[in-house]
């Protein structure tokens, strides 16, 4: 085949080692961000409100799919087993990497090798909230009941291992007491308000609504310092110094994922969350950002891996 100058620069290229035709910049086409919650609750509520910034920030449509079940391992393991090209993301809390691994001896993913961190995008406590016939309006109150019946009072949480129940094994262990815990399958705050069980830790998203409409009472929260949605609340290390419990959110995708791919994913999110309309929707939830650097997220997914993973273990909780 005679050799002009084009066919002659392909091969020439090619030869040296380099691909003939570019590979298209990221992103060229749709990404999936895959989040472990139902529609409507927890992370899902979040991730469209990324991705619909990421859409405008990214110039191609970023679409969100709900893969929720079997303690936010069917979404985890959608993302783990995705093609590293940057079009699969998982938004979801750190529950997958912190908590899953010691509460279930055999997942179809490595949580630390398989994935890798983009960004801890937001944090926060959660309210420890009380049926309105329940005496107690405080910690304190709550701590001297208890020792008084042992066992006694009720407490909800999204079943065995999840952040409620470790967050109130937390509490317990601190204050010397022992509650009853009862787990659900979905949320409990309905019974909670009801009075079918006394007591839920609930995050800000589904707490705040029930609390500001008189519908709950609130003894206090979880963070390391009160809620700017709701200064008047005290933490629960007012009472019990040392004790936070704080959830958070975050981006990861699958390891070997382009570095270049991760840092701009990075940069998007950070700058969305520096936004004012976002910086208000995220206070308005209860919760802040926390911009974090892949690497820096990876040091706080090994620091409380350590320390769950030492609650569980010595409260012998599993979900096989």
């Amino acid at each position: 085949m005679p050799m002009n100058r084009r066919t002659f620069a392909a091969a020439g290229l090619a030869c040296a080692g380099v691909p003939a035709w570019a590979q298209p910049s990221w992103p060229s086409r749709p990404i999936r961000i895959i989040t472990p919650s139902p529609v409507g609750v927890g992370s899902d509520l979040f991730a469209r409100q990324y991705a619909e910034r990421l859409t405008h920030a990214l110039g191609v449509a970023v679409l969100v799919e709900n893969r929720p079940g079997a303690a936010s391992v069917l979404g985890t393991d959608a993302v783990a087993k995705a093609a590293p090209d940057g079009y699969t993301v998982l938004f979801s809390t750190s529950n997958p990497f912190t908590m899953t691994p010691f509460l279930l001896k055999k997942l179809p993913y490595d949580a630390q090798a398989d994935l890798q961190p983009v960004t801890q995008a937001l944090r926060g406590g959660s309210f420890i909230v009380a049926n309105n016939a329940f005496p107690a309006r405080t910690i304190g109150e709550l701590i001297a009941r208890a020792k008084a019946a042992p066992g006694k009072i009720s407490y909800a949480s999204y079943g065995p291992g999840s952040t409620a129940h470790l967050g109130m094994e937390l509490v317990q262990d601190a204050a010397g007491i022992e509650l009853l815990h009862v787990p659900y399958k979905q949320g409990a705050i309905t019974d909670v308000i009801g009075g079918q069980v006394m007591l839920g830790f609930e995050p800000p998203v589904s707490a705040l609504p029930h609390i500001r409409a008189g519908r709950l009472k609130v003894l206090a929260y979880t963070g390391g310092q009160r809620s700017a949605a709701a200064p008047e609340v005290p933490t629960v290390a007012e009472t019990l110094p040392g004790v936070e419990v704080l959830t958070w959110l975050g981006f990861w995708v699958p390891a070997k994922t382009p570095d270049a791919v991760v840092q701009r994913l990075y940069r998007e999110v950070t700058a969305i969350n520096n936004s004012p309309e976002m910086r208000k929707y995220i206070a308005d939830q209860g919760l802040e950002p926390a911009p974090a650097t892949p690497q820096e997220t990876a040091a706080v997914v090994r620091k409380d891996a350590e320390v769950m993973g030492r609650l569980i273990k010595a409260k012998n909780i599993s979900l096989d």
